[in-house]
This record gives structure tokens, C-alpha cells and sequence, in this order.
């Protein structure tokens, strides 16, 4: 299951970049990092799957971190996340990258019983 780490909204933080030097973005990761009103958005997947996620706050106030490991959910339990993480207004593509699979693989998930 997706695990909340930790949320500090509107507390002091480290600046942005010693929290993306904490996130320790490897050699054979693959990343994302967006931004948009004044959010940055770090997206990380490590080759054994395990998906990391940041969000952050302009001036490096830090917002919100997930982990996500698939290797820990049937794919029973995943479609069952993904119903509740759909349900609670996330956009499949949103889904599909918090957990490490595509959007094709979310909507496939929400078709099923």
C-alpha cells in the first residue's frame, strides 16, 4: 500500500535542494521533477520498482513525501487501492504514477471487479 512518510505543511524547511540531495536520485533511477504554481513535484523510480514521490512548496517549504514499494501488494490489493485512490479524485495518470505502473494499467485496474 501506498505509505504516507511524512506531511508538514506550512512548517520551516531544508531548502529545495537538500531535500531532493535527501531523495538520493541514483544512476539507474528514473525521474521526473515538474513544477507548476509555485508546487516542484519530484517523481522517482528505482530499478527494484519502488516508486518515491515529492511534492514541494516554493521557497523549499516541504509539503508531502510517499513511498510506494509494488512488490508489497497483490495485484487484488493494487486495483483496490487504485478504486480508492480514484475515488478520491486522483486522475488515473496521477495513480499510475504514484504506484509505479502506467495509466493504461490504472484504467485496465478500475474496469475490473
Amino acid at each position: 500500500m501506498a505509505k504516507l512518510l511524512a506531511t508538514f505543511p506550512q512548517k520551516p524547511a531544508a531548502s529545495i535542494e537538500a531535500v531532493l540531495t535527501g531523495l538520493k536520485i541514483g544512476p539507474r533511477d528514473t525521474f521526473k521533477i515538474t513544477g507548476s504554481s509555485n508546487i516542484l513535484s519530484v517523481h522517482i523510480k528505482k530499478p527494484n520498482g519502488a516508486v518515491h514521490s515529492a511534492k514541494l512548496k516554493a521557497k523549499g517549504s516541504f509539503q508531502q513525501l510517499t513511498s510506494f514499494d509494488p512488490a508489497t501488494l497483490s495485484i487484488k490489493e493494487r486495483r483496490n487501492l487504485t478504486k480508492q485512490l480514484y475515488a478520491d479524485g486522483m486522475s488515473q495518470a496521477e495513480i499510475g504514477n504514484m504506484l509505479g505502473v502506467s495509466q493504461a494499467t490504472i484504467s485496465l485496474d478500475l474496469r475490473k471487479k
